[in-house]
C-alpha cells in the first residue's frame, strides 16, 4: 500500500471512535495556523490532535483488540475464508503501524496534524472526480523536528527525494511508487501536495496575510469551537457547504445533483471531539438561511413539537430507544423520490381500496413524533426475539380511531389470528395470539395522544395504567445519564438515540449463541471468536446516546460515548473520594 495513502485515510479516519482511548498532551499553541495558508473559498478542513497518543493507547483498547492481527486470524479461519484473505489484511495493518509507529512520523505528526480541501476546479472535477480531488489536497502539521524534509520523506515515505524549484520556491519532491507528492517546511510547519503549484500559493498567502481567516463562516467555525474549552480535544472539523452545493449541482450524477438541491440554504458545518474523563463527546453545528431551505426541512422545522412526549419510555432497563419529530406528510412523499410518484400512487389507491380513506389523510392525522423502545430480549422458545413497543403521535384522534377499527376488521376477516382485548383505566388494548409465548402476540393501543404498537400485552399495560409520566424522564434513568446529557435529550427537538451497548452485550449473547448454532449446522461455520471480540468490544461502552435540535438559523447535533468503568476502578474512585 502506498504509505501516503495510509496517511490520508489516516487522517480521515481518526477520529471515529478509537479517539476516545487516546491521551493528548497539551494544544498547539495557535491550532488553527493553517487557516494563514488556505484561501477564503477553501470547501473543508479537518485537524486531528495526538496521534501519538492514539498510537500508543488504542492497541489495548477493546477497538484495537478486536483489529488486531491474531483476532482477525482468528475471526477469517473460523469463517473459512481464504488464507490470502488474513495475508491481505496484515499488508494494510501493517502499512498503518509501520506509518505510525515510525518515529519521524511521530516527531513530525504526532501534535496535531490537518488534511484541507481546496475548490477544485469546476470543469475537471467532472471529467476526473478523484484525479481532481486529490490535487486539491493540502496536508499540514506542526513540529519542533530538526533538520530538512527530504531526510524526514527518506524515514517515511520514500527513499526517491529531490528537490525543485517551483516558481521561485524550493520544494521537495517525494517519489511514492508510481504517485509523486511534494513538499514543504518553513518554521516547524510542514506542507504536503501532490499538486505543487498549491504550495506555492500557500506559502504566498501567508506572506500577504489575509486568506481563510477572513471568511466569515470559518469566523464562525472558530467562535464555534472557542466554546469548548474543557476536557481534551481530538478534532476539529470545517465544511464550507453554500461553495460545496455548486460543484455538486454541476456534477453528472443524478444523486449528486439532487443533493445539492437539498443543500440549498446550508452555509457551514462545523464540529469537535472532547473528552472529559470516560465520556466522549462529538458536538455538531450547522448554519443555514431559513428562507432559502429546501422545502421538505423548511415544513419539519414548522412541525416539530414542543415536547418529548415518550420520555418515560427511556426507563434504565431500556436497551435502546430512538425517537423522532419528523413523520409528516413532506416526510412520507420524500421516501418516494422523483420519478417515483407512480409508486405513491399505487399505494395511496391499495390504502384507499382497504381502509376507505386516503394516506394523505391518514399521516395528516398522526405525527410528527414517531419511534421505539427495545426493552428486553427473550427467548421465545425456537429464538430470541426482542421486547419492542413502536409509538407514533397522534393529532386527529376520530381519524385514528376509524383506521384502526378498519384494521381490526381486515384481520378478522382474513382469519389472522383471533381477536382478543383487554381493559385497563379506560382504555382497550387489542391482542392476537399467532404463536405460544407472549412476546409473539402483536398487541395495540389508542391513547389521546399515542398509538403503541408492542409484541405482547405486559408491555403495555404499564403505559394506561396511569403511574408513569410518559413525558418526563426516569429519576434513575437521569442519575444515570447525569445533568449534561439529560439537559441534551430534554432539548432535542428533533431526533433522539439511546443506546446501552454493555447491557445489549449480556442480552445478545444467547442470540449470538443461537445465530452461531444456525449457521454452525446449515453452513459449517463457527463464529466464536468473532462473538467473543464483539461482544468485548460492546462491554467497554456504557451508553451511547445522539441527539439534535433545530433552530431557525442553525441546527445541532450531539455524539456521546461513554465508557464503561470496570468495578475495580469503580472501587478506586470510592476509596478515593472517601
Amino acid at each position: 500500500m502506498k504509505k501516503i495513502l495510509v496517511l490520508l485515510v489516516l487522517l480521515a479516519g481518526a477520529a471515529g471512535a478509537a479517539v476516545y482511548f487516546s491521551r493528548s498532551p497539551d494544544l498547539v499553541a495557535h491550532p488553527n495556523y493553517y487557516a494563514d495558508y488556505l484561501p477564503a473559498d477553501t470547501l473543508a478542513t479537518v485537524s486531528l490532535l495526538d496521534l501519538n497518543g492514539l498510537t500508543d493507547t488504542f492497541p489495548a483498547s477493546a477497538v484495537g483488540q478486536l483489529l488486531a492481527k491474531t483476532t482477525v486470524h482468528d475471526i477469517l479461519t473460523e469463517l473459512g475464508a481464504d488464507p490470502a484473505d488474513s495475508t491481505g489484511y496484515d499488508e494494510v495493518y501493517d502499512g498503518v503501524v509501520g506509518v505510525v509507529t515510525n518515529p519521524a512520523f511521530r516527531q513530525v505528526f504526532g501534535d496535531d496534524a490537518v488534511v484541507a480541501l481546496l475548490a477544485p476546479d469546476s470543469a475537471r472535477l467532472r471529467t476526473d472526480p478523484g484525479d481532481e480531488l486529490q490535487q486539491s489536497l493540502l496536508v499540514f502539521a506542526t513540529s519542533a523536528a530538526s533538520g530538512p524534509l527530504d531526510s524526514f520523506a527518506r524515514l517515511v515515505m520514500s527513499k526517491s527525494v529531490s528537490r525543485e524549484t517551483v516558481a521561485g520556491l524550493e520544494i521537495t519532491r517525494i517519489q511514492l511508487d508510481e504517485e509523486v507528492i511534494y513538499g514543504y517546511a518553513e518554521n516547524g510547519i510542514l506542507v504536503l501536495a501532490w499538486n505543487p503549484s498549491n504550495i506555492v500559493v500557500a506559502v504566498g498567502r501567508k506572506q500577504a496575510g489575509g486568506g481563510l481567516r477572513t471568511s466569515d463562516f470559518f469566523a464562525a467555525a472558530e467562535h464555534f469551537w472557542s466554546g469548548f474549552s474543557g476536557g481534551r480535544q481530538y478534532a476539529r472539523s470545517y465544511v464550507n457547504i453554500a461553495r460545496l452545493r455548486p460543484l455538486l449541482s454541476g456534477s453528472k450524477e443524478k444523486s449528486a445533483r439532487d443533493a445539492a438541491d437539498f443543500l440549498q440554504g446550508l452555509k457551514v458545518m462545523q464540529s469537535i471531539i472532547v473528552q472529559t474523563g470516560n465520556e466522549l463527546r462529538i458536538t455538531s453545528r450547522l448554519e443555514y438561511d431559513f428562507a432559502s431551505l429546501n422545502g421538505i426541512l423548511k415544513h419539519q422545522y414548522q412541525a416539530l413539537s414542543e415536547k418529548n412526549l415518550s420520555l418515560g419510555l427511556l426507563t434504565r432497563q431500556a436497551l435502546a430507544y430512538y425517537w423522532s419529530c419528523t413523520f409528516d406528510q413532506a416526510f412520507v412523499k420524500e421516501m418516494f423520490s422523483a420519478g417515483e410518484e407512480e409508486q405513491y400512487t399505487k399505494l395511496d389507491a391499495e390504502v384507499r381500496r382497504e381502509l376507505g380513506m386516503s394516506l394523505e389523510e391518514i399521516i395528516g392525522a398522526v405525527g410528527p413524533q414517531s419511534g421505539l423502545v427495545v426493552k428486553e430480549i427473550v427467548n421465545v422458545g425456537l429464538f430470541p426475539l426482542p421486547r419492542v413497543i413502536f409509538f407514533l403521535q397522534v393529532r386527529d384522534h376520530a381519524i385514528a380511531l376509524k383506521v384502526l377499527d378498519r384494521v381490526r376488521k381486515k384481520i378478522a376477516e382474513r382469519g389472522f389470528a383471533a381477536e382478543q382485548s383487554e381493559q385497563v383505566n379506560n382504555q382497550v388494548i387489542y391482542y392476537w395470539s399467532v404463536l405460544p409465548g407472549e412476546a409473539t402476540q402483536p398487541a395495540l393501543v389508542l391513547t389521546d395522544t399515542m398509538l403503541y404498537i408492542a409484541n405482547g400485552k405486559s408491555s403495555l399495560e404499564p403505559l394506561i395504567a396511569g403511574d408513569m409520566s410518559l413525558d418526563m424522564l426516569p429519576a434513575d434513568m437521569a442519575a444515570t445519564l447525569g445533568p449534561e446529557l439529560v439537559e441534551n435529550i430534554e432539548a432535542g427537538n428533533y431526533s433522539t438515540f439511546v443506546m446501552r451497548p454493555a447491557r445489549l452485550a449480556d442480552e445478545v449473547k444467547e442470540a449470538l449463541d443461537w445465530l452461531s448454532g444456525m449457521l454452525s449446522a446449515a453452513n459449517g461455520v463457527s463464529t466464536g471468536k468473532l462473538k467473543e471480540a464483539v461482544l468485548k468490544a460492546m462491554h467497554s461502552i456504557e451508553i451511547v446516546v445522539a441527539t439534535s435540535d433545530l433552530q431557525e438559523d442553525h441546527a445541532d447535533s450531539v455524539l456521546v460515548f461513554k465508557a464503561a468503568v470496570s468495578a475495580e476502578k469503580k472501587n478506586q474512585t470510592s476509596q478515593k473520594n472517601k
